[in-house]
């Protein structure tokens, strides 16, 4: 852990995470075999909460000193030499390449630890074949034929034809046809805005788009009207309700999320953009302003439609999914506008998520900056008194909302379909179900699912 901690914070905005440890400690000590001892750089109440609990998908590995204490870590992209990762579960993996990864499970109980010293039993999953398939239709079809047994994050209609077609395929939710199809996940999305491209680097054609977007629209034409509209860049989750109530002031006062094409229409004025001849704004040079999209495969539902609307109010917009998408939508990146999670707090208080937007954040896709906001944030990081981090929360709201460097959109739902045919016991919140999990197979919390499900018998 102590070797973990200090690499991170040595290494800084190099590695995931590691700008966050960096601003945090100073040094991590070993005290014994069991104790470590964090010294900070200053008082640290969020540290704990923020940083140090795994959330999500995100959180902090301990890295194993004897085996990383030669390597770089910001290089690093080998399986320690062929051996695989290093792991403390009973499953292994065997085979790796861009088109499948393959775990198997070790054979006797001996070998796993767990089982060996009673602390879970063995598991029955022999054979983890996770497939690379980027096309819902590849999708549904597996299903549908019972070649697989749990999808990616698929589209509301696709859900629909596969449960349709195959009756003993099933949802977070269900099979109901008004249920939702999934689980709110923490990574609400938003139209990333490049605050260094041309015309989007203007605080007031950014507040602008936000207001063209008719969030009413997105949710029925992208979502069938199964999703949930979220205009706050922190998932609403029970958690942060309290947070919710105390910003209520602020959303009234910028009316967050609102439609506004007349509002809009008079940010783009005043910022000295006009409509040309094609109906797009432009500029006194007539330079267009531009936000056109990328991203994955995972917003092929919203991603059109977005492009649509800023299209009819005059922003020129388009939708790709470009194969090097991760690769440039990233800080200071080559983009003008993406979809992308935000994947900040989700208890407590928003400070996680606040931090993403500070100019040093190694996940500040946006290339936001604002010195003054940078200061609040920092002052949260070190304030114990939950009605002093409220009005910090305030205070860099308010400064987020007069730059509103990003347009929170939606909540982003975990819609998977799982096969009963062999496997049972799968996670979910519907009659007859366990929400252990949310049970979305890339996250690191799956291998908790594959020691729940149960064979059927099937062959």
């Amino acid at each position: 852990m102590a070797y973990t901690f200090n690499t991170l914070a040595e290494l800084g905005s190099e590695v995931r995470g590691g700008g966050v440890f960096q601003t945090f400690i100073k040094e991590a000590e070993i005290i014994d075999d069991l104790t470590v001892k964090i010294h900070f750089n200053f008082p640290a109440p969020r540290f704990h909460a923020e940083v140090v609990i795994y959330k999500g998908d995100s959180g902090t590995y301990i890295v194993p000193e004897h085996v990383w204490n030669d390597k770089n870590w910001a290089e690093y992209d080998g399986y320690n030499d062929g051996a695989g990762p290093v792991t403390t579960g009973p499953w292994r993996l065997s085979y790796s390449d861009n088109f499948r990864r393959v775990l198997d499970r070790v054979k006797n109980c001996e070998d796993y630890w767990g089982c060996a010293t009673g602390f879970v039993p063995f598991q029955d999953v022999e054979r983890y074949v996770l497939y690379n398939i980027d096309d819902d239709t590849q999708f549904a079809q597996a299903m549908i034929t019972n070649q697989i047994d749990e999808t990616h994050d698929l589209r509301v209609d696709t859900v629909e034809t596969i449960l349709r077609e195959n009756p003993n395929t099933t949802t977070y939710t269900g099979r109901d046809p008004d249920g939702e199809y999934g689980m709110v996940s923490w990574w609400p999305i938003s139209l990333h805005l490049n605050n260094l491209q041309p015309h989007l680097e203007n605080p007031n054609v950014r507040k602008a788009i936000n207001k063209y977007i008719d969030r009413d629209r997105l949710n029925a034409q992208a979502y069938l009207n199964k999703g949930r509209i979220n205009d706050w860049p922190w998932p609403q989750y029970a958690g942060l309700k309290h947070v919710n109530e105390a910003m209520e002031p602020l959303r009234e006062e910028f009316n967050v999320g609102e439609y506004d094409k007349d509002g809009a229409d008079a940010l783009m004025t005043e910022a000295g953009y006009s409509m040309n001849s094609d109906g797009f704004w432009a500029d006194s040079d007539g330079n267009v302003v531009k936000c056109n999209i990328i991203s994955s495969a995972h917003f092929t539902d919203l991603g059109p439609v977005v492009a649509a609307l800023l299209e009819q109010h005059g922003i020129e917009s388009s939708w790709a999914q470009p194969p090097d998408v991760w690769a440039r939508n990233g800080k200071g990146g080559d983009y003008e506008c993406t979809l992308v999670g935000h994947n900040g707090s989700q208890s407590g208080d928003i400070y996680r998520s606040l931090l993403m937007f500070t100019t040093d954040s190694g996940a500040n896709r946006w290339s936001y900056s604002n010195a003054e906001f940078d200061e609040v944030v920092a002052s949260m990081a070190e304030e114990p008194d939950v009605d002093k981090v409220l009005d910090l929360t305030e205070q860099a709201l308010r400064i987020w909302l007069e730059d509103q460097p990003d347009v929170p959109l939606v909540e982003f739902f975990n819609r998977v379909t799982r096969n009963e045919y062999y496997w049972e016991n799968w996670p979910g919140d519907a009659q007859g179900y366990t929400p252990y999990m949310n049970g979305i197979h890339p996250h690191t919390g799956f291998p908790y699912i594959l020691s729940k499900l149960t064979p059927t018998g099937r062959e």
